[in-house]
């Protein structure tokens, strides 16, 4: 019997339709307080994130570890190996096992930081960049019409809701 691979809608499908909490009360909550087309519509959104990442890290020729690394780079660059360890939970010597394979692939140069001669700071290619802009383009083409819709006070709830969603994912990171 021979296997297809799930859509991306198919996956977010499957996603809003797994888990027991999904569709249900918690004792003690109200149906307002539960939001379960909200938990729905994040494990969803989930989904289709992880799903569009795995497709840019195999474009990039990247696994998903390395394109974590990138991602964040492109977020915060320069910064200290220690610093994307810790950004990425990985160890001291995982990071630097990434970091070797994404410089032979010409994605970062590590340097001397010119104020502090014993620390070395990393920092993503400008060409890498590039290249990963080029993937993310019609997505940031698509999001910037798509939010048109909302009104700036809309956006801000938004921005916030994303926010306090990261604190509580990364308040929760199981140890």
């Amino acid at each position: 019997m021979s296997k297809r691979q799930l859509s991306t809608s198919e996956r977010a499908q499957a996603a809003s339709r797994t888990g027991d909490w999904i569709g249900t009360v918690p004792d003690g909550w109200s149906e307002s307080s539960a939001h379960p087309a909200l938990a729905a519509a994040m494990r969803s959104y989930q989904v289709a994130l992880d799903v569009f990442d795995d497709a840019v890290a195999n474009k990039l020729g990247l696994n998903r570890t390395d394109f974590r690394c990138v991602d964040i780079l492109d977020q915060e660059q320069p910064m200290t190996a220690g610093a994307l360890a810790q950004a990425t939970r990985l160890t001291s010597g995982a990071i630097t096992f990434a970091l070797d394979r994404l410089e032979r692939a010409g994605f970062v140069r590590r340097f001397r930081d010119g104020t502090d001669r014993r620390r070395v700071l990393v920092e993503l290619v400008p060409a890498a960049q590039r290249q990963a802009a080029r993937l993310h383009a019609p997505l940031v083409r698509d999001a910037r019409s798509t939010m048109a819709k909302y009104t700036a006070a809309e956006l801000a709830v938004i921005c916030d809701f994303l926010v306090v969603a990261r604190q509580l994912y990364e308040k929760h990171i199981p140890e």
